[in-house]
């Protein structure tokens, strides 16, 4: 009985998870959205749950803002490197994904 109470307790905090990355990502003060990353990232950890890699992408390491291409964020290709450099406007900090 154990385990199906567990496995229902980490599957609604992953919906958790989910909604308040939707509520973030539409959200235009950005400090409301830096607070709902914050929440969801310590569901994540309470429930020892990985978040998803489609959010986990989306989000600022340093300072919890979703990344927006555009808006938030700029791209740029890092050819001879083969790259791409995701940097966050607000604080500069940069992810390379390797292609």
């Amino acid at each position: 009985m154990a385990i199906k109470k567990n496995a229902t307790v980490k599957r609604i905090a992953n919906e958790r998870i989910i909604i308040l990355y939707n509520l973030a990502k539409e959200e235009t003060d950005p400090k409301l959205s830096k607070r709902y990353v914050k929440i969801l990232k310590q569901i994540g950890r309470h429930y020892k749950i990985k978040l998803p890699k489609q959010i986990k992408r989306a989000l600022c390491k340093k300072c919890n803002s979703v990344l927006i291409p555009g808006k938030s964020m700029t791209v740029r290709l890092a050819s001879s490197k083969r790259y791409l450099v995701y940097k966050c406007t607000e604080c500069g900090t940069e992810r390379h994904i390797h292609y």
